[in-house]
């Protein structure tokens, strides 16, 4: 994206994790080493968006006491952001989900819209979990938007 404005990601999630604890009962974490996250100005905002929405996620059903935000450099020269909480885990059935229609029933549609938002950029989430262990989501940005 030549000539796009990058905005650097790594201040703006280490705030927003200062006032997810702030807001509530369940501790917030954030390890995002020291080096800055610059992105495109748009990309920067659907993944502070996406994050915002996990920990909101995180408060609404995880019964968590505890969640962490992290990045890691990966080899491939991606960056990961993860979302990683203590709580009762999702199940399969709910880790990617419809919107809201009478043809999918009552299954949410916060992470089916984060999912087409990152793919618009050519990033993805990716969601493991375990019942009563709890959930990881990991936002996925490319090589590509990474670069300086």
């Amino acid at each position: 994206m030549p000539g796009s404005h990058r905005t650097e990601l790594r201040a703006r999630l280490l705030e927003l994790c200062e006032e997810f604890r702030a807001r509530g009962d369940i501790d917030c974490e954030a390890a995002l080493g020291q080096s800055a996250i610059h992105l495109p100005e748009d990309v920067s905002a659907v993944v502070f968006r996406t994050v915002r929405e996990l920990l909101e996620n995180v408060r609404r059903h995880a019964r968590a006491k505890h969640v962490k935000v992290s990045s890691e450099h990966r080899r491939d020269g991606s960056i990961g952001i993860t979302v990683a909480d203590d709580g009762i885990g999702l199940p399969p059935h709910k880790r990617r989900g419809k919107p809201r229609d009478e043809r999918y029933g009552n299954g949410g549609s916060g992470l089916w819209i984060i999912d087409r938002r990152l793919r618009d950029f050519g990033a993805m989430l990716d969601i493991d979990a375990t019942a009563g262990l709890g959930t990881r989501a990991m936002v996925i940005l490319p090589a590509a938007l990474v670069g300086d």
